[in-house]
């Protein structure tokens, strides 16, 4: 038993030295944020609206959303929180955004203020796979417009 638990311990000291090497993701900048979003084809519209380190940004579709790095030193941030912001009207209750979290539990869903926000958030620590994140990101902005729907009929 004490074998297994030292052997444990000593991998786990090790995996952040290996996931490095394993080209992994460990933290992002603001730089490598407005990247990710330009190599989505999105345009870039802001900085550092969301947090000392994001972006603002927008899809070819429409969505505009933020990228905005979390858990930062130094403008390195070990997490990502990928969010979409509307005003809120009417339909925007408690009700409805708890079943909105039902519903679409790949996702937060939230009221602040007068705003309605959708949020996903990734955790860097240890590291992640590019595709990952990207999956990730696919993940958020295909989830958007059907949150939206459920609180904005045309």
């Amino acid at each position: 038993m004490k074998f297994t638990t030292l052997v444990a311990a000593a991998m786990a000291v090790s995996l952040p030295a290996m996931a490095q090497d394993a080209g992994l993701i460990s933290s992002v900048t603001e730089d490598s944020l407005a990247a990710f979003a330009e190599a989505q084809g999105h345009e870039v519209l802001g900085y550092g609206e969301a947090g000392e380190v994001s972006v603002r940004a927008e899809s070819a579709d429409g969505i505009v959303y933020y990228l905005t790095g979390t858990a930062c030193t130094d403008g390195t941030c070990t997490g990502i929180n990928m969010s979409a912001r509307f005003d809120a009207n009417e339909q925007v209750t408690l009700e409805t955004i708890n079943d909105a979290n039902i519903r679409r539990a790949a996702v937060s869903v939230w009221l602040l203020d007068n705003t309605l926000g959708i949020s996903r958030y990734v955790i860097l620590d240890g590291g992640m796979t590019e595709e990952n994140i990207q999956i990730n990101f696919d993940n958020f902005i295909a989830i958007v417009p059907a949150v939206i729907d459920m609180f904005y009929e045309e």
